[in-house]
């Protein structure tokens, strides 16, 4: 999908499950069941594996899936002023200038923030206004304002929501709703979700990473699991700006 300057969003690709809006796709949301085996817990180690092959699978599934070629404004929104915009695997988040917030898609893992069902775009329920949205293979962050009270001391904080095998949401409760992470310290200002980790930047240039620790791609010298936010201390005295992540890597863009 692409934001324009004026507030128009397009989106062109591979089009089901409603991942693009109502562009000529049924609406109903596929059961995990398609995806991954029953007996697969979606909480021990091998599930990793398991949506590797997913993801894999569903990939060369859509050699067969309709395909929008060109850039096509999303009807759905066309009377609405798009602030942000982020695609996941196969879900969209979509916030509106107004603070609202629609997703639609696969809901498998309760990404799209609402009971199973109908995947078109639809509003998700916030407790907060959100002003930025990360999406991701299987969950979704969202960056909101907490607190209004004058403009110098407006708070910040992070809701999330859906797929949580490795604590990548940041807090337990339940999955399918958006929920604050009330562990987060700090005020954050940018936040990315990759496949089983999530990363944030906080107003005092404080990376915030947990989840998946596979690899080092939490950068915190281990391959360790971390159900909540952990500092990066690597990276302190270094000014950052901005945080990114990738399926199992992250990138931090830094001041010169």
């Amino acid at each position: 999908m692409a934001l324009t300057k004026d507030g128009k969003l397009f989106g062109w690709g591979y089009s089901d499950n409603g991942r693009l809006g109502e562009m000529g796709q049924s609406t109903m949301s596929l059961s995990s069941e398609e995806y991954i085996c029953k007996t697969v817990d979606k909480y021990s180690n091998s599930m990793l594996e398991a949506v590797e092959k997913m993801v894999q699978e569903k990939i060369r599934s859509e050699d067969n899936m309709p395909i929008i070629w060109e850039p096509s404004l999303v009807h759905e929104v066309s009377h609405f002023e798009v602030s942000d915009v982020s695609c996941g695997l196969d879900h969209s988040l979509i916030l509106c200038s107004d603070g609202v917030l629609l997703s639609g898609g696969d809901n498998t893992y309760g990404q799209l923030g609402r009971k199973p069902g109908l995947s078109k775009l639809l509003p998700v329920d916030m407790s907060y206004r959100p002003f930025s949205v990360s999406a991701s293979v299987g969950h979704s962050l969202a960056l909101c304002h907490t607190s209004t009270e004058g403009v110098d001391t407006v708070e910040t904080g992070m809701l999330s929501w859906g797929w949580n095998c490795s604590s990548q949401l940041g807090r337990p409760g339940q999955e399918d709703i958006p929920a604050l992470v009330d562990c987060l310290s700090g005020r954050p200002v940018s936040a990315s979700a990759g496949r089983v980790h999530s990363v944030v930047l906080t107003a005092k240039g404080e990376v915030w990473t947990w989840g998946s620790g596979r690899n080092g791609r939490l950068g915190l010298g281990s391959s360790i699991d971390e159900a909540e936010p952990c500092l990066v201390d690597t990276v302190e005295g270094v000014e950052i700006l901005q945080v990114s992540a990738g399926m199992d890597h992250n990138l931090l863009l830094a001041a010169e």
